[in-house]
């Protein structure tokens, strides 16, 4: 394998180097500045150009990051003139058999089994989203290595670190399979002289510390305590209800004894998530929840809503059948998920209604567990699970993705037969 490393950055080509000597590389460098996933689309594109036929795999973490790598990346190195370019497939025109697969590891990876390739790139492999008891490790046991064994091909793993999770175990055990290993923190950068000193300190100061020292410095970070420190009285706002043209989100996690079925309400507005009423309560039927759910619906004035809920299919087609369509919620990656509302946060963009008391009382009183990495420990949680965090985590994953702006003409306000408008239960004018 060669390739013109006076093209590259410095980082990458370091990595190459290493890569070209060693053909399998285990690589660790900060968020959005190391350049690592642009260096593995960017050796895809050497092999695929050369005047003969290969084979190559780029793998992401979800299907939703390997479209975005198919427009962002290789759209932008691969020429048109040269190669066609979809969200599943890069060939070169004159030559087809010069190809690179576009696959995402989540849903079912034992689907990737049976290939061959010369080139292995794996993106971010701690965010990974596997699932059904898969893990990291696994996934390179059964799918990644298998296919490399007639090739001897290379292989890059490239990712940010997330707690001490499967990735964490492969770098320790890096030997057993063959890798070179290359972390660089942004510290080494600015010592390198790759990153000016001022850059530091801007993204320092304006980075949560456990997120800073995690995904730009690359340490090992290991959640112990408190889960959300961050949180204050000063999260705790009254919130104004929703505007007609805003989306509501509302976000369900079941349960029923010990633990509680709870739902959470809540919307964007200029960046700031707004959490603004919620509904908990223990063994109660789904068909329950339902009407509840349509009540503050009704009571908010909510036009415009979307739902998302735990995965139980009898209770969340309840939802459906009482004029609620639900989605799945987004269960995977938790310790990233919690980082995201630690995150949020410390940036003050999370607000919490004081009515949201069971919320509140979880964040006030959630901690690690002291031997699985990422989860809460609820022997610790006197009144059952930390279920309102559960749903906060939920909730928080679609208003990322939620976007609020203004309609031209505003929305028409609908009722629902005796319920009480919202302003007359807590005071809030026309």
């Amino acid at each position: 394998m060669s390739l013109d490393l006076h093209s590259l950055r410095p980082l990458q080509a370091l990595a190459a180097s290493v890569l070209f000597q060693r053909r399998r590389l285990l690589l660790i460098l900060p968020r959005q500045l190391g350049g690592k996933t642009e260096l593995g689309v960017r050796l895809i594109h050497d092999i695929t150009r050369r005047p003969f036929p290969s084979s190559s795999l780029f793998l992401a973490k979800d299907a939703k990051s390997a479209k975005a790598a198919s427009r962002e990346k290789f759209l932008r190195i691969f020429d048109e003139k040269d190669f066609a370019v979809n969200t599943e497939l890069v060939y070169k025109k004159d030559m087809p058999t010069s190809c690179c697969f576009i696959k995402s590891v989540d849903k079912d990876p034992d689907r990737l089994r049976g290939g061959t390739y010369s080139f292995i790139h794996w993106s971010e492999v701690a965010f990974s989203k596997l699932d059904h008891g898969e893990t990291i490790v696994g996934v390179y046991d059964k799918v990644i290595q298998p296919t490399m064994t007639e090739t001897q091909g290379y292989v890059l793993l490239e990712s940010t670190n997330n707690g001490r999770n499967g990735w964490y175990d492969l770098w320790n055990d890096y030997e057993r399979y063959g890798f070179a290993r290359l972390r660089v923190g942004l510290s080494s950068m600015v010592d390198l002289g790759i990153l000016p000193q001022a850059r530091y300190e801007e993204i320092r100061s304006t980075t949560h510390p456990d997120v800073f020292r995690q995904e730009y410095e690359c340490d090992w970070v290991t959640f112990q305590g408190k889960v959300y420190p961050e949180f204050t009285n000063d999260h705790i706002q009254r919130c104004d209800p929703p505007a007609s043209w805003q989306q509501t989100i509302i976000a369900v996690d079941w349960g029923y004894s010990p633990s509680a079925t709870c739902a959470l309400f809540g919307y964007v507005k200029e960046g700031v998530m707004y959490i603004y009423d919620e509904h908990y309560k223990k063994e109660e039927l789904a068909i329950v929840t339902a009407e509840a759910l349509r009540a503050k619906l009704a009571m908010w004035r909510v036009t415009d809503f979307a739902a998302v809920a735990d995965h139980e299919a009898d209770r969340n087609e309840e939802l459906v059948l009482r004029g609620i369509p639900c989605g799945l919620a987004k269960k995977v990656d938790v310790l990233g998920n919690r980082v995201q509302i630690k995150e949020l946060l410390w940036q003050r963009k999370l607000v919490i209604d004081p009515r949201c008391q069971n919320l509140i009382r979880d964040l006030q009183a959630a901690v690690w567990h002291p031997k699985k990495e990422g989860e809460l420990d609820d022997s610790q949680c006197t009144w059952g699970h930390f279920d309102a965090e559960s749903t906060l985590r939920y909730i928080v994953r679609e208003l990322s993705e939620c976007e609020n702006k203004a309609p031209p003409k505003p929305a028409v306000s609908q009722s629902v037969a005796g319920v009480p408008r919202v302003d007359d239960v807590y005071g809030f004018g026309e």
